[in-house]
């Protein structure tokens, strides 16, 4: 009997001892306690690639009314989300051996802030990149088709880490 107790305690030892914990903000967040709902504003666009910014937002409203920590809320919140489109590149990544490309790198940026609203006071500030890869067509409506396709995906992977990021006490 004594070796299985000192099994388990060991085990318990080691466990308490990891520095393991749950992420996300019921294992503890780096905002103010009387911090409990954000307003999501609808993102600025500073590109020139159109309905970025409607996507983002509305992607954006659906992960936080799915997860965890601060409640979205339309108004009246105690804090706003801010996101900024603020650069989309296109650099060619692969080219055919006549020298026409065949693939091009997209790379996004978002600049995203949250502020109290009582003092303007920038509670978490961070710059997320994306980048995707899509294939050059002989169209220019077809290449277009990939583009936004690859936008897309780049949307959806910033998305759960920006939420993420958030409350991240790193």
């Amino acid at each position: 009997m004594r070796p299985a107790l000192a099994l388990a305690m060991s085990v318990v030892l080691c466990l308490a001892a990891c520095g393991y914990r749950f992420s996300g903000p019921e294992a503890g967040t780096v905002f103010p306690p009387d911090i409990k709902t954000v307003v999501l504003e609808s993102a600025e666009n500073k590109t020139a690639v159109t309905g970025i910014e409607t996507e983002l937002t509305n992607d954006l409203r659906s992960e936080f009314a799915l997860g965890a920590g601060l409640k979205p809320v339309r108004s009246g919140g105690d804090s706003i989300l801010k996101t900024v489109v603020a650069s989309y590149e296109d650099t060619p990544s692969t080219y055919r051996a006549d020298g026409k490309e065949l693939t091009r790198i997209g790379t996004l940026k978002v600049i995203c802030s949250l502020e109290r609203v009582d003092s303007k006071k920038v509670l978490w500030k961070r710059d997320m990149y994306a980048s995707d890869t899509y294939d050059v067509t002989d169209t220019i409506s077809g290449t277009l088709s990939n583009r936004r396709r690859a936008i897309s995906r780049m949307i959806k992977d910033l998305i759960p880490r920006i939420h993420r990021s958030m409350y991240d006490s790193f």
